[in-house]
């Protein structure tokens, strides 16, 4: 079951699921997931969703058994609000929203394909970036329509809100950008290609990895600063914290690996292998 050290991770050339008990260093469960498992989220209730971008699925796991739902086109990335799985599909132009127990609700079209989502705080709007755009989508997910497109003037990327209700939106050119509702607040130069972000549970932290600079910035939330710049040996994709706040581990996506940083002393500690290339990480508590 899971614990407060564990982690889910989504194996893309494996065609494997894993749940990773990131305190005792080993894989504690695989599930098959075939189809390129790329980005994946955690249920309130346990459920993992896990975009199969290599396919026209998803796939729902829940009480030792795996369930696929065929949306047609190519998801991306998952998130969960409320009883839904709101889902960036990427091949399609559109949010898909299937319900956790894997029956289709609905989908809301968008002006260009999704690439990464985040869901408001209260659950009724996601925020979504767009390929080949500097718009962010906001969704109304009880009605089913979008609100309104954002114009940033960046390159935005991955996105997550803080524990605070700000926007935070990585960048492809390499830096982070903090929005307040749709107004820009504050930007801060990292590296080379900003990539993913996790939060500590304590809401005091981000880590954001950097796929083309290969480093891991550690920065404090209010105020948004970096704090640490910490080198990563190999290809770092996701991150995540876990649920108790002591590990961060990153997807080493080139090497097969969980490379384990320590939260508090912001210090490499670990490697832990999981399978061939390790993409989208979740924590499980």
């Amino acid at each position: 079951e899971p614990a407060a050290d564990r982690v889910w991770v989504a194996l893309e050339d494996g065609g494997r699921t894993a749940l990773v008990d990131v305190g005792d260093g080993r894989v504690v469960a695989r599930y098959r997931t075939p189809g390129g498992p790329h980005n994946l989220t955690v249920a309130p209730d346990g459920t993992v969703a896990v975009a199969l971008w290599g396919s026209d699925r998803v796939a729902l796991i829940g009480e030792r058994r795996v369930r696929f739902v065929r949306l047609g086109g190519a998801p991306h990335d998952v998130k969960v609000a409320g009883r839904l799985v709101v889902v960036a599909n990427q091949g399609d132009a559109r949010v898909d929203r299937v319900r956790l127990d894997g029956r289709w609700f609905a989908s809301v079209p968008l002006r260009a394909d999704p690439h990464d989502l985040a869901i408001a705080p209260g659950g009724r709007r996601a925020w979504v970036t767009l390929e080949g755009s500097d718009d962010l989508a906001v969704v109304d997910l009880r009605r089913g329509r979008v609100l309104r497109y954002v114009s940033t003037g960046r390159a935005p990327h991955d996105l997550l809100f803080a524990p605070d209700g700000r926007l935070w939106v990585t960048d492809r050119r390499g830096a982070l950008h903090v929005f307040d509702g749709a107004r820009l607040v504050r930007t801060v130069p990292l590296g080379v290609e900003a990539h993913h972000l996790a939060f500590t549970p304590d809401g005091r932290e981000a880590w954001i990895t950097d796929h083309g600079a290969h480093r891991v910035y550690v920065l404090s939330v209010r105020p948004v600063r970096v704090l640490r710049s910490l080198p990563f040996p190999g290809e770092p994709h996701h991150v995540a914290i876990t649920a108790d706040g002591r590990w961060a581990a990153v997807a080493d996506h080139g090497n097969g690996r969980l490379v384990v940083f320590g939260v508090r002393r912001h210090r490499r500690v670990a490697t832990i292998p999981v399978g061939a290339g390790p993409h989208g990480v979740w924590a499980a508590g």
